[in-house]
Parts: C-alpha cells; sequence; structure tokens
C-alpha cells in the first residue's frame, strides 16, 4: 500500500515515513504543493496525507485541485484544529482530518479505513443490495461505477460524500443519526466529529438539489438526523 506524504516539515514528516515504512507502507514524501502534485501522479498513492501550511500553494486548494483529478482518499493533517480550517478541508474533498500531534497507530488506523473503503465500499445490513445502477427521473446513482449524475450531468463526489448516498439510497425514509451515519462511513473509527457530517450533507446537497436550502432528496429530521426521500 502507499502513501504520499505532502508536508513542508522535514521532521515530522521523516518521522511519518519512517513509521509508515516500518509498518509496510511505500511512502513517497513532497515538500510543496507542485512537488505533490508530480509525485501523485508518477507515483500513484493509495492514500494522500496532506498537510494545510504549504510554501506555495496551501493545503485547501491543493485538495481542491486533487478531488478535481482522482478520487484517491485524502486525509489532511493539521496543528490547526479550529472547527473552521476543519470544516474548510472537508468542504474542500478531504475524507479525514487528524489535528497535530496525533499517536502513530491511530494514523495508522485512519490510513487502513481509508484504503479499505476506497477499495472496497462497505455494504449496509439495513436494507437489500441496490442493483449496478440506480435511477430515478433526475437522479442516478451507479455504485459499480462509482459516479452520481443529476439531470444527466456527472456529478464529482468525494468518497464519503458518495458512501453517504449510497445509504441513503438503501434505507429511503430511515432516519440515520450523525453518530450513525459516523460509523457507517467510517467503520470502527469514530474520532470523526458530527460536524464532519454535517458538512457532507450540505456539500451533498449543493450538488444533487436543484434548491439547497429547500432539499427533497437529503431532509433534515429536527434533533435526529437525516433522511432520504426518493422521487
Amino acid at each position: 500500500m502507499k502513501v504520499l506524504i505532502i508536508e513542508n516539515d522535514v521532521i515530522f514528516a521523516d518521522m511519518v515515513r519512517m513509521y509508515l515504512a516500518e509498518e509496510d507502507f511505500t511512502v513517497q514524501t513532497a515538500l510543496t504543493a507542485q512537488d505533490g502534485l508530480r509525485t501523485f501522479h508518477s507515483f500513484a498513492p493509495d492514500v494522500v496525507l496532506l498537510a494545510l501550511s504549504l510554501p506555495d500553494v496551501d493545503g485547501i486548494t491543493l485538495c481542491k485541485t486533487f478531488r478535481q483529478q482522482t478520487q484517491t482518499p485524502i486525509i489532511v493533517v493539521s496543528i490547526n484544529s479550529r472547527a473552521s480550517e476543519i470544516i474548510k478541508a472537508f468542504t474542500a474533498g478531504a475524507d479525514d482530518f487528524l489535528s497535530k500531534p496525533f499517536g502513530m497507530q491511530e494514523l495508522k488506523a485512519r490510513i487502513m479505513i481509508a484504503i479499505r473503503k476506497s477499495m472496497q465500499p462497505p455494504s449496509t445490513e439495513n436494507g437489500p443490495e441496490i442493483p449496478a445502477t440506480v435511477l430515478s427521473s433526475q437522479l442516478q446513482l451507479d455504485p459499480v461505477r462509482r459516479f452520481i449524475s443529476v439531470n444527466g450531468d456527472m456529478v464529482e463526489t468525494t468518497f464519503s460524500e458518495f458512501e453517504l448516498l449510497k445509504v441513503f439510497y438503501h434505507n429511503p425514509y430511515r432516519v440515520f443519526t450523525r453518530d450513525e451515519l459516523i460509523t457507517i462511513i467510517r467503520g470502527i473509527d469514530n474520532h470523526v466529529n458530527e460536524r464532519s457530517i454535517d458538512v457532507h450533507i450540505t456539500n451533498l446537497r449543493k450538488k444533487i438539489e436543484s434548491d439547497p436550502k429547500k432539499p427533497k432528496y437529503i431532509q433534515t429530521v429536527w434533533g435526529l438526523g437525516y433522511r432520504f426521500a426518493k422521487p
């Protein structure tokens, strides 16, 4: 399994690289956004560890660039753990967020979860298996080729956004709490807070709803969570 570390803190990047190498990961590092982009295309990693503070381009901008090109899982790492920064990262397309300092075992767990989810999307025990392509009059979801289209136009989503929508499709009108959604898209990892779910839902609404402020698909059930209403 291959990990690309894009981090301008040489000591930190080298520490993470050595640990992951000892855990049998193949690791490459880049100190700038430009080096990160070049290395990404030549190295083809299974997951990217992306710092927010880079000398040439900020990590949020680079995250958006990656997300326009690939669905490879992106784990943002930052010493800045303010809610506003976490929201920016998820909005830019990050799949996970780790606040420095963090334990190496936790990092490994996050990486393994991200890779596992990207290679083998989770099945749900809460409903029947959906067919290869699910259609409505306006919204189309293909879990095999992993794409969503709205009114015939392809819509780019992050890995987590796609998993959320797929789970909703499995279970129309079922109310999911935020904790349930975290468990579904993160497996055994419950470190991601409830706010990240809200950000993913907001992003999904912007992508699939004709009026995100008055959603007809992903509906809020006040005091409980969210549900999906099939058209």
